[in-house]
């Protein structure tokens, strides 16, 4: 067995312990009670809202591409990602993204990947405003918040400068360079691409900043309905706070089972310091995960079919096409 894949097993342990530590201490009868509590009005107005956050996927990546994926087969495809992230470990599910995106139409690997880069990017400004309205809300200075986002964007800018200024003296030295290290210098040239072309237009880059702003409200908008409907009347300002601590353990690649374990971890840890008790935040963590996963494997699903029958001739059509190929061959006579 390979280092790698060695190590990949150590983090799915540790993950998969971490999920079953933290849904004990959660009690799992609470869990369940929590979960079947939710009164069905709520139920439907986050499943449309978790329709509405495909869409608005969907419309930020027929954005990043400048209409080289279509706003149908953008919110397929993130949808169908998603599924993927919920289930798949160890964070595999956001590589799922790239066939997915050749699949809606958008040629070549490197572009994909450069495509998910961007979108991540944005999604970490997102986070880092939404976080300073947390702060806003829960009594905090918005001065400090807002000094907080300036020194993260300065970061960032500060970092991609330092990217394309060592790209400039390594790229022509590593462009004929073997394996690994030439592929890399590919995919970084593509992303320097893909961030000059949305410079350069002004407004297609606003549009994917105020998406990916809204992709946020809307993941915020749904866990306050779902917790709502299981009368927990938590502030709006700790749930924002609970919504972006559970992104940031989503991204930690130790999960066993999509991001179970991490998420709620950074969730509890997020919402203690809006002073709501550990026990009962894991639980409604909890409940309200297993209710979205519910939601996106019923969207990801048709959105996999979507994709398989929106390009019958392809030859890239994804798992759920080649499946039911197959199921249709072994029942034919």
């Amino acid at each position: 067995m390979s280092r790698i894949r060695r190590s990949s097993w150590w983090l799915a342990c540790a993950g998969l312990l971490l999920a079953a530590g933290l849904l004990v201490a959660a009690e799992p009868v609470e869990v369940v009670a929590l979960a079947g509590r939710v009164r069905w009005q709520a139920l439907l107005a986050a499943f449309a809202g978790t329709a509405l956050l495909a869409l608005l996927r969907g419309a930020r990546l027929s954005v990043l591409t400048a209409g080289g994926v279509s706003l149908a087969r953008g919110s397929a495809a993130a949808a169908a990602a998603q599924l993927a992230t919920g289930v798949l470990p160890l964070r595999l599910g956001e590589l799922a993204l790239i066939p997915l995106l050749r699949a809606a139409g958008l040629p070549g690997a490197l572009r994909a990947l450069s495509v998910i880069v961007l979108a991540r990017v944005l999604d970490a400004l997102a986070v880092l405003l939404w976080a300073t309205v947390a702060a806003a809300l829960l009594g905090g200075h918005p001065a400090t918040g807002a000094a907080l986002l300036a020194v993260a964007g300065a970061a960032l800018a500060a970092g991609w400068l330092t990217t394309v200024w060592a790209l400039r003296r390594v790229a022509p030295r590593l462009r004929r360079a073997p394996g690994c290290r030439r592929q890399a210098v590919r995919q970084l040239l593509r992303v320097r691409r893909e961030v000059r072309a949305l410079a350069r237009a002004p407004l297609r880059a606003g549009t994917a900043i105020v998406l990916s702003v809204a992709i946020w409200a809307a993941i915020w908008a749904v866990t306050l309905v779902l917790l709502r409907g299981m009368d927990l009347a938590w502030p709006p300002g700790g749930v924002l706070l609970g919504v972006l601590g559970a992104a940031f353990g989503s991204a930690l690649p130790i999960s066993a089972v999509g991001t179970f374990g991490t998420q709620e971890a950074g969730w509890v840890a997020a919402l203690a310091g809006a002073g709501v008790e550990a026990r009962a935040a894991l639980a409604a963590g909890f409940a309200c995960h297993f209710w979205s996963l519910v939601f996106m494997a019923a969207i990801g699903v048709v959105a996999l079919v979507y994709l398989a029958a929106a390009r019958p001739d392809s030859t890239e059509r994804g798992l759920l096409a080649r499946l039911t190929s197959l199921l249709s061959s072994e029942r034919a006579p």
